[in-house]
């Protein structure tokens, strides 16, 4: 009775040892598996995603197809094209300078400007009759000056009766005031016996006019 249960005990530990063997080889299988397993997947993720490897390979093909590319180039005909004439940009000519002149120059002809301004203003307008009314007399009191150089001035008119009238000499200019009616008369100054016409006047008939109102 003793060895039948030493042989029951004994069996039991046998079986034990051979299940952790077969475990063990699972595990070892399992892990051989899931490494073969992870090596093939990964080799797709990279080829999928491209890898340097997968460049050189193109890299190589691209090597490989360039003579037959250059071969092709040099057996197609060359086109030649005429060169491009550049248009020449248009010439720039500076601004002329003004000419500066010496001051002595610029003097002269500033003296000679003023000059030529003398020559071209026109004379001076002077009041050589001036008339006054008087409402008790029919007869205006008209004042005639003469402005001139003269040694002798005198005026003649119908007025006068055709006989001259001799001007008194003032400051810068002659003078004399008559009793004239109303009316247009022609006068003439004689200075120092030549006959003038008063430059201040209207002229007619190569006489000077005065119009009394």
């Amino acid at each position: 009775m003793e060895n039948e249960d030493l042989d029951l005990d004994v069996k039991p530990a046998g079986n034990k040892d051979l299940w952790l063997f077969l475990i063990i080889i699972d595990m070892v299988l399992l892990c051989v598996f899931g490494f073969f397993i992870y090596q093939r997947l990964s080799d797709s993720m990279f080829r999928l995603s491209g890898t340097p490897e997968d460049v050189v390979v193109e890299e190589e093909i691209v090597q490989e197809v360039l003579p037959e590319e250059v071969t092709s180039v040099a057996a197609a005909p060359v086109e030649i094209v005429a060169p491009v004439k550049e248009t020449p940009a248009p010439e720039i000519k500076p601004a002329p300078q003004p000419e500066i002149k010496p001051t002595e120059t610029l003097v002269q002809e500033v003296i000679a400007d003023e000059k030529i301004a003398e020559v071209q203003a026109p004379a001076e307008q002077k009041v050589s009759v001036s008339v006054v009314a008087n409402p008790k007399s029919k007869y205006r009191r008209v004042t005639f000056r003469w402005f001139g150089e003269g040694k002798k001035v005198q005026i003649v008119s119908g007025f006068t009766m055709s006989k001259p009238q001799t001007l008194s000499k003032k400051k810068d200019h002659w003078e004399t005031t008559l009793s004239i009616l109303p009316g247009t008369y022609k006068f003439l100054y004689i200075i120092d016996g030549e006959n003038r016409q008063d430059p201040y006047s209207p002229e007619k008939d190569g006489r000077s006019v005065v119009v009394i109102d």
